[in-house]
């Protein structure tokens, strides 16, 4: 069972080379070491998809 009150998974669309902030497909963003990186998220999610990002991801219009 998962917890309540997670934060949403979101799909990364890019990420500064300098600052390591990053935005996802849905606009959100987020500083650094405020994110997990993709590599964990291949093992388990940390939270729910966030629904915007995936349906973004599916329409294509990344």
């Amino acid at each position: 069972m998962g917890k309540k009150n997670q934060p949403l998974v979101h799909l990364k669309k890019h990420k500064s080379w300098w600052s390591g902030r990053i935005t996802a497909l849905c606009g959100a963003t987020a500083e650094a070491g405020e994110y997990e990186t993709e590599t964990w998220r291949l093992f388990k999610l940390p939270g729910p998809r966030c629904p915007a990002c995936d349906r973004i991801h599916k329409e294509g219009k990344r």
